[in-house]
């Protein structure tokens, strides 16, 4: 427990190197009014590659439940090669003790499209006007 408050603590850097071959694509956040994105990284374990980190809930929001993440993966002129709706857990952010009030996101990107060369996480409350989970692939 005390690792994991050093790491939601340190803030925008992250102890966590992206394997050697992905260390080139850029990681973006975009914060919402409910949630602020603190921590971003790319990690592949057992051979799979997944976008991880952590969301903070903002001290003056108490419901986190309508809110979610947009992943949208880039190439290097900007063109949108994947997007997703993505949750973290838990969904209700509640503060235990001294600690943020924090929740985790695991996102699986195998297999990654050729080209990828940014990588945004957006908060987002509520839900897109025409469009249901997974916009592109």
């Amino acid at each position: 427990m005390a690792a994991l408050a050093v790491i939601l603590t340190a803030g925008c850097s992250t102890p966590f190197k992206a394997p050697p071959d992905l260390r080139h694509v850029r990681l973006q956040r975009v914060d919402s009014p409910v949630v602020r994105i603190d921590k971003i990284w790319l990690a592949r374990k057992d051979g799979q590659l997944a976008l991880r980190g952590y969301v903070i809930r903002r001290l003056s929001v108490l419901d986190t439940t309508d809110t979610h993440l947009d992943v949208t993966l880039y190439d290097a002129s900007g063109r949108v090669l994947r997007t997703s709706q993505e949750g973290f857990t838990p969904r209700q952010i509640v503060r235990l003790h001294r600690l943020p009030a924090y929740a985790s996101y695991r996102v699986v990107l195998d297999p990654l499209p050729p080209g990828v060369d940014r990588i945004e996480v957006r908060a987002h409350e509520g839900h897109h006007h025409g469009t249901s989970g997974e916009t592109a692939r």
